[in-house]
């Protein structure tokens, strides 16, 4: 009786190996349906926004840019000394409105409320103030 239960276990088991087996896909409909670019590109801004934060000592600006979703998280950092709301504001804006332009994108339209968070730089050891914004593109 134990022969036959144990016959019928493994008839069963090979018999459902055979149902859900898995085929290898075609290498050409893979790479079909991997064609959208999903990176994300990191660019670094030169500082040519000055007359917009006076007062802000060693600006980096910084885009995160991913053209699939055409969004953008745009960072600006700076000593926490010198940093302002206002004028971190006033940069992304300019900033923004720029790669729109340079982009052939219409409006940009915010994912998240803006953000303020401080930090103490590991190789400088000075506090830094970095603030950043979450936006879409439309075309």
């Amino acid at each position: 009786m134990k022969k036959i239960l144990s016959l019928i276990a493994i008839a069963m088991l090979s018999l459902s190996s055979f149902v859900f087996a898995q085929y290898a896909a075609d290498a050409t409909v893979e790479a079909a349906n991997s064609y959208a670019d999903r990176s994300t590109q990191t660019i670094n801004i030169e500082d040519q926004y000055d007359y917009l934060h006076p007062s802000a000592k060693n600006v980096q600006i910084t885009l995160e840019y991913t053209p699939l979703t055409d969004e953008v998280r745009l960072y600006y950092t700076c000593l926490a000394s010198s940093y302002d709301q206002g004028e971190a504001m006033n940069t992304a804006m300019a900033v923004l409105q720029d790669f729109a332009a340079e982009h052939q994108y219409k409006h940009y339209f915010y994912k998240a409320k803006d953000k303020t968070k401080y930090f103490k730089d590991a190789e400088t050891k000075l506090r830094m103030a970095k603030y950043s914004s979450y936006v879409y593109y439309k075309k």
